[in-house]
């Protein structure tokens, strides 16, 4: 003995319930559309009552957790940035270190060649200093096609660019007035793609 259920209705049989406390929460005008689905489960109609007011809360809370997702994106790609910045910062150090080393011992060697005097030790002395030199030539040559310098400041500039986009993006939802724009934007400054 089971009822069977013809039509079931979500709302109040009052059309307009809570109708003014939407109003007064969004500022909005509504647009009431209705739409009829039958549900196979229970073989009974159900009515769904949609609003203009239900659709820019779910919009605005979807533009909301998108920036959100940027925000996030940009927070991680400034501090990637800040990390590759803080290695390539190391590996110049490391290279002119090197190198000032390099030649302070082939000065060290053509200084040391001179108190020798003659024979075995001169030649073997004068060999690697030139050698420590070239080596040393080389590693400079190296570093000016790369230029470790140039790539730091271009990571820095990357990493000062995502913390500015990221403070925008704050700046915009606690302002509270995110817009469909506003995500378009920022999809288009790199962070997403």
């Amino acid at each position: 003995m089971h009822a069977r259920i013809t039509e079931f209705s979500f709302f109040s049989k009052d059309p307009d319930y809570g109708l003014e406390e939407l109003k007064l929460r969004s500022g909005y005008t509504t647009a009431t559309t209705i739409t009829q689905t039958e549900a196979k489960l229970f073989d009974t109609k159900v009515a769904t009552k949609t609003t203009r007011d239900d659709l820019d809360v779910n919009s605005k809370s979807t533009i909301i957790a998108e920036l959100y997702a940027i925000m996030e994106a940009s927070a991680d790609r400034a501090e990637m940035h800040a990390n590759i910045q803080e290695q390539q910062n190391n590996w110049n150090h490391l290279l002119l270190t090197s190198i000032n080393t390099i030649t302070i011992t082939a000065a060290t060697m053509v200084g040391l060649a001179e108190t020798a005097g003659t024979g075995a030790p001169l030649a073997a002395l004068k060999l690697l200093s030139t050698l420590l030199y070239t080596a040393a030539t080389g590693m400079l040559l190296v570093m000016n096609k790369i230029q470790p310098s140039q790539l730091v400041e271009e990571q820095r500039s990357a990493a000062r660019l995502f913390k500015q986009l990221h403070g925008q993006i704050r700046t915009t939802l606690t302002l509270g007035s995110p817009s469909r724009m506003n995500v378009k934007g920022r999809h288009g400054q790199g962070v997403c793609s």
